[in-house]
C-alpha cells in the first residue's frame, strides 16, 4: 500500500503496517550522505580515503602458515584454538583479511611470540636467511 500526504509515498506491506527503511527514511534521518559514501565510493571527495584504501597501500604480511605448520596444526586446529572459523585462518594467512587487535593478541599468546614476530608491514625474509644470514648456498 502507499500512503498519502506531503512528501514521497510511503510503501507498507499489506496487512502488516511494516515500512522498511529506504532512501526516503534515510533522507529524513539525514543519512543520505552516509548511504552515498558507503554504496557509491566514486562519489567520495578526491582526498577522502577509507581504511580499506590505506590497508591496500600498506599490506600486512604474516608468518602464521609457517608457525602453524611448525607446530603441526591444521587450519581447523588453529581456528578452534582461536575461536574463529577455519576459513578466517586461511584468509589471514593469505593476507586477504587483517585480524582484529584482539585476534592478533590471541595469535601472539598462542604461538608464544611477540606480535612483530608474526606480523609486519615489510615482507618477511626467509627464515633460513634470518637464521644463517644468507639465502644462497655456500
Amino acid at each position: 500500500m502507499t500512503g498519502t500526504g506531503a512528501g514521497p509515498p510511503v510503501v507498507t506491506e499489506p496487512g502488516t503496517g511494516f515500512r522498511p527503511m529506504g532512501f526516503e527514511t534515510a533522507s529524513i534521518l539525514g543519512m543520505d550522505s552516509l548511504l552515498y559514501l558507503c554504496y557509491y565510493p566514486s562519489m567520495r571527495k578526491n582526498n577522502e580515503r577509507t581504511s580499506a584504501d590505506v590497508s591496500a597501500d600498506r599490506p600486512i604480511y604474516n608468518r602464521i602458515a609457517v608457525l602453524r605448520v611448525e607446530r603441526g596444526l591444521s587450519r581447523r586446529d588453529l581456528a578452534d584454538a582461536l575461536g574463529v572459523n577455519y576459513q578466517t585462518v586461511g584468509y589471514i594467512e593469505r593476507g586477504e583479511y587483517s585480524p582484529s587487535l584482539e585476534l592478533t593478541f590471541r595469535l601472539s599468546e598462542l604461538f608464544g611470540l611477540p606480535i612483530e614476530a608474526i606480523f609486519s608491514r615489510q615482507p618477511f625474509k626467509p627464515l633460513s636467511e634470518e637464521l644463517y644470514g644468507s639465502s644462497s648456498p655456500t
